[in-house]
């Protein structure tokens, strides 16, 4: 238990070191939303009672599969892995950390865009803050395990890069936070449909949970867990 422990602290410090984290956990989210949140509520007013659902989905999404999988690669090589085993380290205590050191970033950019939007935009508070931050978290989580399995998928940094874009810009253009979900086309809304931001801003937005959000967004946990446990049993496989 203190190595799972240590290591969830060993990560959290590394990853406060990595620049790569700061880029995309904190400057780019926090720069796209004072850009964005000025471009938004000067153009589209109506905006400002959704803008802190927008805003956080952006950069749980951003964080998660961009930045969180980045980080994570570098453990995923080989060399890492067999330094990590060697060591006596379960490479499942670096998949928790990656996680836990995950949700801990993402929650302090959150937590300021929740309390700047407000001042800066006049942006609405959520109609319900148990619903919102229930749906925040409903969201965030299977979005970190995407942001975990990407890399485990990949295994290198070229193919990474587009199989995270490849999640990433969906889940911006299709689940609702550049323009309402209704709009789209049924081929794209069925693309958006399974996608984690869809669901999370579809109830971050709402006074009450919606039912079927909320189980899409469950059932996406068990399903994101098997692959991650599959392709967590190839890599060792390898080692062997």
């Amino acid at each position: 238990m203190k190595s799972w422990l240590y290591t969830i602290y060993l990560k959290t410090r590394l990853d406060w070191r990595s620049s790569e984290i700061w880029i995309t956990h904190f400057l780019v989210p926090v720069v796209f939303f004072f850009v964005m949140g000025a471009v938004f509520t000067a153009v589209m007013p109506e905006t400002e009672a959704t803008l802190i659902p927008t805003m956080v989905i952006f950069t749980a999404t951003m964080g998660a599969l961009i930045g969180t999988s980045g980080t994570l690669l570098a453990y995923i090589e080989a060399p890492t892995r067999k330094s990590l085993k060697a060591s006596g380290i379960p490479f499942t205590s670096i998949l928790l950390a990656t996680f836990v050191a995950g949700v801990v970033n993402l929650l302090i950019v959150t937590f300021f865009i929740f309390f700047v939007a407000p001042l800066a935009f006049n942006a609405d508070f959520p109609q319900s803050l148990g619903v919102f931050f229930g749906g925040y978290f409903l969201f965030l989580i299977p979005n970190l395990l995407i942001g975990i399995l990407l890399p485990l998928l990949a295994k290198d940094a070229s193919r990474l890069t587009i199989i995270s874009q490849a999640v990433f810009l969906p889940s911006m253009l299709l689940s609702g936070i550049m323009f309402p979900f209704e709009m789209l086309p049924t081929p794209l809304a069925v693309v958006g449909y399974v996608l984690p931001a869809t669901h999370g801003m579809m109830i971050m937005t709402e006074s009450s949970f919606p039912l079927v959000n909320v189980l899409v967004l469950i059932g996406f946990i068990p399903v994101l867990l098997v692959l991650i446990g599959w392709r967590l049993r190839v890599l060792l496989r390898e080692e062997a």
